[in-house]
């Protein structure tokens, strides 16, 4: 930690970071922060900018995609102004994500950095595919792909639309209908054949996992990063260190009661929390 620093910025870049008492520039413009604490910009690595929090489920129907960007544009200011300069934003309908990573990037609104996925791939009726509405509507969400040709298809889709980072739900969710946490989704085959061409064509892979078995298999596959990784265990634990995939925890409370499932800190584990 340096007392009374001076942060030198040419073109919107850090230049250096140097003593109070060194040279500054005479044609530099100078502003005094007074006894602020300066730290380094924050990432965040799980992000939904184009949601707002509780807006899910039936309310979630009456979202256009043009308001989810807007949303993101008021998140993006609030997120970058909470001290966060790049972002992972892993989940976006009608790719309202990646609208909002280029006007970012145009300067047309105020916003961290972002990596974007789009719509989150999953299977028909999964966590990933909005399953509130009737059969009548005929309805399935736009990262659906059920089979290992059609699962190698919307990578590609997806790609061409501008994803960064490729995201799919390897289990079931919490917040979604029909489907269960404990249960696998993809089935192994369909996660190679995703994360392979994801690869080949020079994305990262993140996936949806709740489940010990869905964690292992995603795991096994190649898969980059377990978001979530609720239910993992020992096992899981330990293919993860072997194959270097990184762990996204989200960490909050969640109520387990339906699953019939306690939450307990395991602080000495290396684990951030394990359901027993």
């Amino acid at each position: 930690m340096t007392n009374d620093p001076v942060i030198v910025i040419s073109a919107d870049k850090i230049q250096a970071v140097s003593a109070a008492n060194d040279a500054i520039s005479p044609t530099a413009k100078i502003i005094d922060l007074g006894n602020a604490t300066i730290l380094p910009g924050f990432i965040d690595v799980h992000t939904h900018l184009t949601m707002n929090a509780g807006g899910g489920g039936y309310e979630g129907l009456g979202i256009s995609t043009p308001r989810a960007a807007l949303i993101g544009a008021k998140n993006a200011r609030l997120t970058l102004l909470a001290g966060f300069t790049t972002v992972r934003n892993v989940g976006a309908e009608g790719y309202s994500d990646v609208a909002l990573r280029d006007a970012i990037d145009a300067g047309d609104v105020v916003g961290p950095r972002m990596q974007v996925s789009g719509p989150p791939l999953g299977i028909s009726g999964g966590h990933c595919d909005n399953n509130l509405l009737p059969f009548e509507f005929h309805y399935s969400a736009e990262g659906v792909a059920d089979g290992e040709e059609a699962v190698m298809h919307r990578v590609r889709e997806v790609i061409k639309y501008g994803a960064d980072v490729i995201k799919f739900c390897a289990s079931g969710g919490v917040f979604s209908k029909g489907d269960n946490p404990l249960l696998e989704q993809y089935s192994p085959a369909e996660m190679k054949v995703l994360i392979t061409e994801a690869h080949r064509l020079g994305r990262r892979v993140a996936t949806h996992a709740h489940s010990a078995i869905a964690i292992k298999d995603a795991v096994r596959a190649g898969v980059d990063s377990i978001e979530h990784g609720i239910f993992i265990d020992d096992e899981g634990i330990n293919l993860m260190k072997e194959h270097h995939t990184y762990l996204v925890p989200t960490s909050y409370r969640r109520n387990c009661d339906q699953y019939g499932l306690h939450a307990r800190t395991d602080s000495g584990s290396g684990k951030s929390a394990k359901y027993v």
